[in-house]
C-alpha cells in the first residue's frame, strides 16, 4: 500500500483562496486540524489572511473570522463574551489544542457536531459566505454545510445579556464519541415571567424548537411541578422528532431531559 503524502498550500488573501480552490483539484480549506483523525491530501491554510483570522467587537455583536483561534477568543474580557460561548470554548481540549483550533473549524467539521454548535444555535449566530462575486448571510439555524463554491468569511454572534445561561458538554472530555453532545439554555425574565427562552442541543443531530420555547414564553414564575412536567414531555417529543432516523445512545435523551428540567428549576 502506497503512503498518501499530504500537501499544504497557503493563501495570503481571500482572492488567493478562490484562485487556488479553482486551480487545484481536491483542495480543502483547513483550520487547526484538531478535529479530525485523517487529513485531506491537499490542504489550504488560511492562517496568513488577517481578515479570516480577525476578532472585532461591534455595538451589538462580535464578528469572528473563521480562522480565529479559540485561545484568542478566550483572551477577550470574559464579561463581554456570552458566557455560554466562553464555557463551550473552555470545554474544547486543553490550552494547547485551543491554541491551534479555530472557531470556523469547530462548527464546519462534518458529521458529529462539536462543542460550539449548540451555543451558536441558541445565540442566533449568523454566518457570512463569499464566492468571489456574491455574499450570503445565513442564520445559524439554517446552516448544514458550506454552500458549494463559497467559503465562510465571518461568524457574527449577538451580544445580549441573559438572566439565566446554562451550558453543558456531554460525553467524555477531550474526545468526540457517540455520547458527545452540547446543551445550551438561555432565558430572560421580566416582571416575574419568562420574556424570552432558547434551548439548543447538538451532537449526532441538532435540536432547536421554537414550538418548545414558545410553550414557556409568557409563563409566570415560579413554574409549577405540572408545568415543568408538561414541558419535559414536550421536550421528549421534540427530541425524538429532531433525531428522526438518527441512531443515538439512549443516555443522550435522558441527559437532555434532565438538563431541561435543571435549567427550568433555575428560573424558580
Amino acid at each position: 500500500m502506497s503512503e498518501i503524502m499530504q500537501k499544504i498550500f497557503y493563501a495570503d488573501t481571500i482572492a488567493d483562496v478562490f484562485y487556488q480552490i479553482k486551480s487545484i483539484k481536491g483542495l480543502v480549506i483547513t483550520g487547526g486540524c484538531t478535529g479530525t483523525d485523517s487529513l485531506p491530501e491537499k490542504m489550504l491554510s488560511i492562517r496568513n489572511i488577517p481578515e479570516l483570522c480577525s476578532i472585532e467587537k461591534r455595538e451589538r455583536y462580535f464578528e469572528f473570522g473563521p480562522g480565529a483561534r479559540l485561545s484568542r477568543i478566550l483572551d477577550i474580557e470574559q464579561s463581554k463574551l456570552p458566557s455560554v460561548l466562553s464555557e463551550a470554548i473552555k470545554s474544547v481540549g486543553n490550552s494547547r489544542i485551543r491554541n491551534m483550533a479555530t472557531i470556523g473549524g469547530n462548527i464546519c467539521t462534518q458529521g458529529h457536531k462539536r462543542s460550539l454548535f449548540a451555543p451558536m444555535l441558541a445565540l442566533d449566530a449568523r454566518l457570512e459566505f463569499q464566492n468571489g462575486t456574491e455574499n450570503i448571510i445565513l442564520p445559524f439555524s439554517k446552516f448544514n454545510s458550506i454552500p458549494e463554491g463559497f467559503i465562510l468569511t465571518k461568524i457574527r454572534i449577538p451580544i445580549e445579556e441573559w438572566d439565566v445561561a446554562v451550558y453543558r458538554r456531554l460525553g467524555p472530555s477531550h474526545q468526540i464519541k457517540d455520547t458527545s453532545a452540547s446543551f445550551t439554555f438561555l432565558a430572560n425574565l421580566q416582571k416575574g415571567m419568562i420574556a424570552s427562552l432558547r434551548i439548543a442541543f447538538a451532537g449526532k443531530f441538532c435540536l432547536r424548537s421554537q414550538e418548545l420555547e414558545n410553550k414557556l414564553i409568557g409563563s409566570y414564575l415560579p413554574l409549577s411541578e405540572k408545568s415543568i412536567k408538561d414541558v419535559i414531555e414536550a421536550a421528549s417529543l421534540q427530541f425524538d422528532a429532531a433525531a428522526g432516523e438518527t441512531e443515538y445512545h439512549p443516555i443522550q435523551k435522558a441527559q437532555f431531559l434532565n438538563l431541561v428540567k435543571y435549567s427550568l428549576e433555575q428560573l424558580t
